[in-house]
């Protein structure tokens, strides 16, 4: 299967990831996605779409993003189904490194992210 798109959209969720867009990152995930992981205190987190946009948008547009180096990679997609995919991927946000699991849908013939799991570590 082709990989394409869905390269593509890994591309736009890490442009997101960097850039702080809050729209960029509501075109990467499904509106019915959630998003799971682990706070800093270790609290659990499940956090819908429209809660993870906001929270990616709120960064201060001011935010010195030069300090920090750009770094994301694509290890792994794995097509589970014509229509179902997962992407292992890291990705850096300030000072932590994220690695996700991206859980793919094509829905009405588009790839989006429908669930991520993430765990992070601190780079400092």
């Amino acid at each position: 299967m082709d990989d394409n798109e869905i390269r593509e959209v890994i591309q736009m969720y890490f442009d997101a990831c960097y850039e702080g867009s809050g729209g960029k990152m509501s075109r990467v995930f499904h509106d019915a996605a959630h998003i799971y992981g682990h706070d800093e205190n270790g609290a659990f987190n499940d956090m819908d779409k429209n809660f993870f946009v906001g929270l990616v948008g709120s960064t201060k547009p001011d935010a010195p993003k030069t300090e920090y180096p750009r770094q994301n990679e694509i290890l792994a997609i794995d097509f589970t189904g014509d229509n179902t995919a997962v992407a292992r991927v890291k990705v850096r946000v300030f000072n932590t490194l994220f690695t996700d699991m991206l859980c793919f849908m094509r829905l009405d013939g588009k790839w989006s992210v429908i669930s991520k799991v993430y765990s992070g570590v601190n780079v400092e």
